[in-house]
């Protein structure tokens, strides 16, 4: 039943769930609280400034250094991969958002590899425990995706990047792209986007929409261009 919930609806309705069910598990609303949306017609990242999971004060700001816990497979740093673009998209297990998600990272993955982009896969265990490598491989390939996957076991650089010092965030499966220069261009503050032409998941295919756009303006960006000092 939830599978159907629209990417606007759906969220708020996510919302009534007791607090003690939020954040566990499937990666729904991480506390109970309205969420604010973006209007129809507008950007993702044009959602109202009193939406807390806009991350709209992120942008065009150096991204922050990640320490995750470990890789699965060679280690990837932000000094070592600046002048590629990079998208990083936190994902658990038994998510639906990130089901739904993560095959259309990898499609970009693949579509642009040749142009510079990476996509990196960041697993969050809800709640956070120690999960194997085996099983977190299985998932992601069962998902979809076969980009790198970095391990945020504590969620140390969720809280780097998101978190810390909000705590009316609402969402912990949040997407960055990183420029060439190592800056914040675009922000997803959670739950699902990709491409539909179901109304019902309008917003969804919306904020698709406006990763593409920021990724073709990034990818066709030389380094040392960033607008951020």
């Amino acid at each position: 039943m939830r599978m159907l919930l629209s990417c606007v609806v759906g969220a708020a309705l996510l919302m009534v769930a007791p607090a003690a069910q939020a954040g566990l598990g499937d990666d729904g609303p991480r506390r109970a609280a309205p969420r604010a949306t973006a209007a129809p017609g507008t950007h993702a990242h044009e959602a109202p400034a009193d939406d807390p999971d806009s991350g709209v004060e992120l942008l065009d700001t150096p991204a922050p250094g990640w320490t995750f816990t470990r890789w699965i497979g060679p280690p990837l740093s932000l000094a070592g991969l600046r002048g590629k673009v990079v998208l990083l998209r936190w994902w658990t297990e038994d998510c639906h958002y990130c089901a739904t998600t993560l095959p259309e990272l990898e499609a970009l993955r693949r579509r642009h590899a040749d142009q510079g982009l990476v996509v990196i896969g960041v697993f969050h265990p809800k709640p956070p425990h120690e999960v194997s490598d085996r099983h977190i491989l299985a998932v992601a390939r069962k998902l979809g995706f076969a980009g790198p996957i970095a391990v945020d076991r504590e969620w140390t650089t969720l809280d780097r990047y998101w978190l810390a010092g909000h705590p009316e965030r609402n969402w912990t499966s949040v997407s960055f792209l990183i420029d060439r220069d190592g800056v914040i261009r675009w922000v997803h503050g959670g739950g699902e986007y990709h491409p539909s032409d179901d109304p019902r998941h309008a917003r969804c295919a919306l904020q698709y929409h406006d990763l593409e756009q920021t990724l073709a303006t990034v990818l066709a960006e030389r380094p040392g261009t960033s607008a951020a000092p």
